[in-house]
């Protein structure tokens, strides 16, 4: 009666791993183009129910039995690691068109055009640099013409980019300073601990062990065990290149420490709209950079006094000759 007992929970444990492995498998092949990993999930699966069967019905040797039962295990570990970089390294978005976006309040019909080109050149640079969020605002004549916001400020739960999402302006601290700020009533402009930026401490001394962090990640997640959620404060949750400076290559949750680089333990924030309000009195440009990448961009075009401030949450984001380009199509509107 106990071998019995065993055998079939030996069986179920086969049965579910070989389903698991051949959704994974597919699950691969529509994330990452791979259709070779469908067909070899798939072999593997019908490979485990048989084993499965033969081991509830008592012809599979118990040796046989643990092995491929052990053997299993692995092969779904390493299809869950492969899972995981294949959700990484897949393009965010498709086309341009899917490519989400928040608006402020509708321009005025004399910005219009400027606009629809703006966002044109946004949703582009967006796909071109495989981008997780932008926001952007600019401003002409003394006031605020155009705030959007674009992509995701969390890839997990695929929150929205909104205009008021807080993004960590790094290096650009230096000049968006509180006394600069008091002024001018920038209440999206300010400083967080950078913990409130990393819940998960990532990198530091107490960020959870690593495999309870993996085997959040790509096992209790993926089944709704462990949901993610967006940072509070419509803060946006900020990523580095996986590899190099290419976020093309996927992208990583950024470490504390490269959040607090450019005020001990805090991380300064702004928003676009901030920004364009502090370009609009102080002429001059700045990029500011986190993780050794440029994260956000203000400019002032001083022959038409544009002032447009580009800010996303990766690393090496080109969001200097996205700012040129948009304020490129505003001067030309005004002329």
């Amino acid at each position: 009666m106990t071998s019995a007992v065993t055998n079939n929970v030996k069986a179920a444990g086969l049965i579910a791993l070989a389903l698991a492995i051949g959704a994974m498998g597919i699950y691969v092949a529509d994330a990452d183009d791979a259709p070779g990993a469908a067909v070899i999930g798939l072999l593997l699966m019908i490979g485990a129910v048989v084993l499965g069967v033969k081991a509830a019905r008592n012809r599979l040797p118990a040796w046989a039995a643990r092995t491929a039962l052990a053997v299993g295990v692995l092969i779904a570990a390493f299809a869950a690691f492969l899972i995981h970089a294949a959700a990484v390294t897949v393009p965010l978005f498709a086309q341009p068109q899917v490519v989400p976006s928040v608006i402020d309040s509708a321009p005025s019909p004399q910005y219009a055009a400027a606009v629809e080109r703006a966002r044109e050149l946004v949703r582009a640079a967006v796909l071109e640099q495989n981008l997780p969020g932008v926001s952007v605002a600019v401003g002409a004549g003394g006031t605020i013409v155009w705030a959007e916001g674009f992509g995701w400020r969390d890839v997990e739960t695929r929150t929205p980019v909104t205009p008021n999402t807080r993004f960590n302006i790094g290096t650009a601290a230096s000049v968006v300073t509180a006394a600069a700020a008091a002024p001018l009533g920038l209440t999206n402009t300010g400083a967080d601990s950078a913990a409130e930026w990393s819940p998960e401490h990532i990198g530091e001394p107490e960020e959870n062990f690593p495999l309870f962090t993996i085997i959040r990640h790509v096992v209790f997640r993926p089944i709704g065990l462990a949901p993610a959620q967006p940072l509070p404060g419509d803060r946006a949750t900020f990523y580095v290149p996986r590899s190099d400076d290419n976020p093309l290559r996927g992208r990583r949750l950024m470490y504390m420490r490269d959040l607090a680089c450019c005020a001990g333990t805090m991380a300064s924030y702004s928003t676009p709209s901030d920004l364009v309000r502090v370009g609009l009195v102080n002429d001059g440009s700045i990029n500011g950079e986190l993780a050794g990448g440029v994260v956000m961009s203000l400019m002032t075009l001083p022959d038409s006094g544009i002032v447009v401030a580009v800010l996303s949450n990766i690393a090496h984001a080109n969001t200097s000759a996205l700012g040129s380009k948009i304020g490129d199509a505003f001067a030309r509107q005004r002329c």
